[in-house]
């Protein structure tokens, strides 16, 4: 038997079947009927106050759980408006499905009020967009959607609906919805990754004998690990310790290991380590998992790594060989190679028992003893040691705190801390906190953002005050564009271009027009207070103050080695 349901009913009974517990959205004229189902179900809407919030709030859901993201807009200006956020889940791989309205189906192509050509302008930063014009189609594209956005490199998929289409009925089979159509995942064969290639043909157990080979022949071994390989921490935590191999990550990596594990070289790139950037430089075999070899992480591509023989491990094939071409690679989930790299045949064949003794450790510790004399790390680890010791997150926006946090944050693992990578988005922090905190309520959120970033997104303090959040906001105030500004510092002779703001908003008045507590902390006074202040429940804000020229060092210049780094430039 069969009964007959709406294209919207539809796609509502698909998400309830996912576990979908939120959606965020911006409601419009064409995403109305999706709408109007969505007010009978028990899924929870968060409407924030632009479509670009929505777009985050859904990217903290993604990034703190294991389901996805999903996001309501509406057409023209909605779509518009949600692009940033979904280019920042694209480059950071992070799955995210969403619908979007669209005129009725007479109306494309007309330049109708609110019209946009959706599926060009958003294909370049989804796995995939669909465009419905049959409602039959429905079923097996929210499979495939679905699907698709957890296949293989994690991404966001967009599905774009004519209004009329919403509204039209469609039969499926009866106890099929979150059963048998919904629940069987559809073939996805020519859907992802069409550029197949050899990678797919060499199996584990060859690649990691042929990995054994290598290793056992490097004097100065190195691995390199970031974002695509989190979930696998405890594993390479396990890793280093028996093959006793030094480790770097990137911003992304960061809590992979704990920061004060002697095989923790710390952050590589731009703002790494000296230890880092300078093992980079000498090692003779590098390890890459979960990695694209992005330019922030490895600067200069043709001088990267001069001495290195190169293993990369992703699951994406199009990332291997994209920037760096590999000795040794295999395109696999790096979950199902390293329980072959554990195994004790693999371990006893490549681990030097007299490893320490030799020089590469040594010159190790002399990198580590370079001094990082920099009056942001003892505001970091002042408001790290006043953070809640239980489990909790850490997010930030985009600019100097970001890096500061970056550096010299404690982290205890990969999935405490939450940021923008590959896009670098300044307003990031505020909404995606919201999507983090409304998926682990019980777990505080702590929010790190620069008077920059948090006007980029500053609506959305209405949306974290209406749901009550425990998301603690900590404001780092420079009155200024603290990036640009210290590249203006370094390469344009001090001419502050667009870096300096000449009208600086009270946040004591703003949080009070939101009805967020709010306190002015001064980073040389008693964390007694901020520890008072961070107990309370529901959202808070803490604003600190901080001089303009302080940096964000060791630097590396765009387009320089890593080994090419400026070391300080402070004025304390």
């Amino acid at each position: 038997m069969s009964k007959e349901i709406t294209v919207s009913q539809c796609i509502i009974q698909f998400l309830e079947s996912k576990g979908i517990q939120c959606i965020a959205g911006v409601p419009g004229g064409t995403i109305l009927p999706l709408y109007e189902c969505l007010a009978a179900s028990k899924i929870k809407h968060i409407l924030a106050r632009h479509e670009q919030g929505a777009g985050f709030i859904a990217q903290g859901i993604a990034r703190s759980t294991e389901n996805i993201g999903v996001v309501f807009v509406s057409s023209g200006p909605g779509v518009a408006n949600l692009i940033t956020a979904i280019a920042d889940a694209e480059r950071d791989s992070i799955p995210i499905l969403i619908f979007s309205g669209q005129v009725p189906l007479s109306l494309k192509g007309t330049h109708a009020f609110q019209e946009l050509d959706t599926e060009s302008i958003v294909s370049t930063i989804v796995k995939k967009v669909y465009s419905i014009e049959d409602p039959n189609q429905i079923p097996l594209v929210l499979n495939e959607a679905y699907s698709l956005a957890f296949e293989g490199k994690k991404g966001p998929v967009w599905i774009d609906l004519p209004k009329d289409i919403q509204t039209k009925p469609i039969s499926i089979p009866e106890l099929s919805i979150g059963n048998r159509v919904f629940n069987n995942s559809q073939s996805l064969e020519n859907l992802w990754n069409p550029n197949q290639n050899h990678f797919h043909t060499q199996t584990v157990e060859n690649f990691c004998i042929e990995f054994a080979d290598y290793l056992a022949n490097a004097e100065f071994p190195l691995l390199y690990v970031g974002g695509g390989a989190k979930k696998e921490y405890k594993q390479l935590r396990e890793f280093v310790k028996r093959y006793e191999i030094p480790a770097v990550t990137t911003l992304m990596g960061l809590g992979i290991f704990e920061k004060n594990d002697p095989m923790n070289l710390g952050m590589m790139g731009m703002h790494g380590t000296v230890a880092a950037n300078e093992a980079l430089g000498v090692c003779d075999l590098l390890i890459a998992m979960g990695v694209r070899f992005d330019d922030r992480a490895i600067g200069n591509k043709d001088t990267f790594c001069p001495k290195a023989k190169i293993i990369h491990i992703d699951i994406a094939a199009n990332e291997i060989g994209k920037i760096k071409q590999p000795n040794l690679s295999i395109q696999k989930d790096i979950a199902e190679v390293l329980p072959y790299l554990l195994e004790e045949r693999f371990v006893d064949k490549t681990v030097k028992k007299d490893l320490k003794n030799e020089g590469s450790f040594a010159q190790i510790e002399r990198w580590k003893q370079i001094p990082e004399i920099h009056p942001a790390k003892d505001l970091i680890l002042s408001l790290a040691s006043s953070i809640s010791k239980q489990d909790h997150y850490i997010l930030t926006d985009v600019g100097q705190h970001q890096m500061w946090v970056a550096q010299y944050y404690p982290f205890s693992n990969p999935s405490q801390w939450i940021t923008s990578g590959g896009q670098g988005t300044m307003g990031f922090g505020l909404p995606t906190s919201i999507g983090v905190s409304l998926a682990n309520p019980k777990t505080p959120v702590y929010c790190f953002t620069g008077d920059g970033s948090i006007m980029m997104n500053l609506q959305e303090l209405a949306s974290l005050r209406e749901q009550n959040l425990n998301v603690k906001i900590i404001l780092m105030n420079n009155m200024h564009l603290g990036l640009v500004k210290q590249q203006q510092d370094l390469f344009y002779g001090n001419v502050y271009s667009g870096s300096q703001f000449h009208f600086h908003p009270n946040f004591s008045v703003l949080c009070e027009a939101f009805g967020i507590p709010y306190t002015l902390w001064e980073y040389e006074q008693n964390t007694e207070i901020l520890e008072t202040f961070f107990q309370s429940e529901g959202p808070s804000f803490v604003e600190i103050q901080i001089p303009s020229n302080w940096g964000v060092y060791p630097f590396v210049p765009g387009g320089k080695s890593n080994q090419e780094y400026i070391l300080d430039l402070v004025k304390v």
